[in-house]
Parts: C-alpha cells; sequence; structure tokens
C-alpha cells in the first residue's frame, strides 16, 4: 500500500522483502532514501535504521509505526532514523515526509576551510510565507553544517528535520493559529484554513525570525513567531503510546530527538534548539 502512494508522486521505487534484503540491494544501488516497517523477518526495522546510519549516513529512513511499536519507534530515532510515520496517516502524510527528508538530506556543498578559523558569528532571518522559502533556509543551514564539518551527514539530516519541524510549526501553528487537530481531519480543513488565513489580517502581516549563533562547538537557532503563543507545558507527551501514533506531537518529538536541548519561552510563541558538536579526529575545526 505504501509503494502506491509513494509512486502517485511520481517517485521511483524499489521493493524490499526484509531488512536484509534491503541492506543487499543498497549495496548494489543506492536509494535517495529508505521507508521501512518496524516488524520483519531477519533483520527488522530498528536493525536497519542502525546498520544504514553506520554504512549510508547520507541516506535517510523512515519508519511506518502501527499500534504496539511506539517503544521501537523511539528507539529507532535515537539510532538515527529520519523520521516516521503512523501507518493510519500514510494517505495524508507519507508524500509529504518523504518530500521533507530528501529535502533535507540533498544538501551537498563542499567544505571551506575557512571555517577552522571560526570564533563565533551570528545570523538573523525574517521568514513570512513565501513559497519555498522554508526550504530556502534549511538549504542554507544545512550548507554551513557540511562546511564546518559538523556534523555526519546522518545527523545533519536530523537537525534539518528538527528545523523543518519547528519551521513548519512557526508559520503554521504560530502564525496562522492553525490547530494541529484539523490534520486528523478527512476533508482539506486544515490546507483550506490555511490558504484563507494567508491573505487575512493579523495573519498575513505575521513573520518568524530566525536567530542563528554558530561557534566551533555549537550551534543554536532561536525561532521566533509573531502569534498569540501557547502553554508549552500542557502539551501532551508525544512518547505516550496513546499519542505516538497522532500527527499533532510528531514534530515535537523529532524535534526532542534530534537536537541536543531545546527549550520554549513562556510565552510559548519561541522555541530554541541546541546541536552541540562532536570533534573528530582530524578535524581542522577541533584543533
Amino acid at each position: 500500500m505504501a509503494n502506491n502512494f509513494v509512486e502517485k508522486g511520481s517517485h521511483e521505487t524499489e521493493t524490499a522483502i526484509n531488512g536484509r534484503d534491503a541492506l543487499e540491494k543498497m549495496s548494489k544501488r543506492l536509494p535517495d532514501l529508505v521507508l521501512t516497517d518496524l516488524v520483519m523477518d531477519e533483520i527488522d526495522g530498528l536493525e536497519l535504521v542502525t546498520r544504514v546510519r553506520r554504512q549510508y549516513p547520507a541516506v535517510p529512513v523512515i519508519l511506518m509505526t502501527g499500534y504496539g511499536t511506539d517503544d521501537a519507534a523511539v528507539k529507532a530515532l535515537q539510532k538515527g532514523a529520519a523520521s516516521y510515520i503512523p501507518k493510519d496517516n500514510l494517505k495524508d502524510r507519507l508524500l509529504d515526509t518523504i518530500r521533507t527528508a530528501l529535502i533535507v538530506s540533498q544538501s551537498t556543498t563542499e567544505e571551506q576551510p575557512h571555517w577552522a578559523f571560526l570564533c563565533q558569528s551570528e545570523s538573523q532571518y525574517i521568514l513570512g510565507y513565501e513559497t519555498e522559502g522554508r526550504r530556502t533556509l534549511i538549504d542554507h543551514f544545512e550548507d554551513e553544517l557540511t562546511k564546518m564539518r559538523f556534523c555526519d551527514a546522518a545527523d545533519r539530516i536530523r537537525v534539518g528535520t528538527a528545523l523543518a519541524e519547528a519551521l513548519t510549526n512557526a508559520v503554521e501553528h504560530g502564525n496562522l493559529e492553525l490547530d494541529s487537530k484539523l490534520r486528523e481531519s478527512p476533508d482539506q480543513a486544515y490546507f483550506d484554513l490555511s490558504q484563507q488565513r494567508r491573505q487575512m489580517s493579523p495573519f498575513v502581516e505575521r513573520r518568524v525570525h530566525i536567530t542563528k549563533r554558530v561557534t566551533p562547538s555549537t550551534i543554536t537557532y532561536i525561532i521566533r513567531d509573531e502569534g498569540p503563543g501557547f502553554d508549552h507545558t500542557d502539551l501532551p507527551d508525544p512518547t505516550d503510546p496513546e499519542n505516538l501514533t497522532k500527527l499533532s506531537g510528531r514534530g515535537l518529538l523529532l524535534i526532542r530527538t534530534f537536537m541536543d536541548h531545546v527549550e520554549f519561552n513562556s510565552t510559548g510563541n519561541q522555541i530554541t534548539l541546541v546541536k552541540h558538536r562532536t570533534p573528530k579526529e582530524n578535524d581542522p575545526a577541533s584543533s
């Protein structure tokens, strides 16, 4: 069934019967992305995530989760999976999830040696409702991670995914004040309301403000919207089995799993994401 949804998005697919078969096929032809179930014979989804992360760190892995696989799904995210999608939401969310994973995995800018001399820098950005605006910013942020040799390809994808989720939350739930529960609706209520509010005051005037602070060992992204905020202390636990398959908590789970520190301001309209760099041997940025 998942193949049908993927092919409708004009993506070429190849099927593997289990994790072992997938790794054998990857050794002959490397895919842009792996979509896997958690429960499989011989090599299950959790082990497949671990091996792909180790052997092919630039290839993102997306998990299809179902009832009763909540603990394994969280473990897989911690081990290197790029994202997950509940099986009940494949029709509505699979193509968007694949699109996001591919966007954040395709930064290939060559490294620039001047980053070895970096002491500290700060940049500020303003994002509205521009077409491809979020993608452009994420591409830029990932290019910098590559240039700095800040992390390996797998972690670069994970940072990009966390930023994509945080920017989406700021634009859609912050500035447009869209209720995430609308995503569960079988009709186009969420999309229709989004399009309407982009043309209405006060929503149309609102912007997202991004501050990026970089040192040789840490990158901090501060994302603030101009919406009314929310009570972040009242957020449901996305790792709770009852919440894992709900789309409303998926973004926050990815953000908290992929970043080293996540913090909201008291108003709830600003989130701070921190990623620490692990220096590697022969890395000029660590010398």
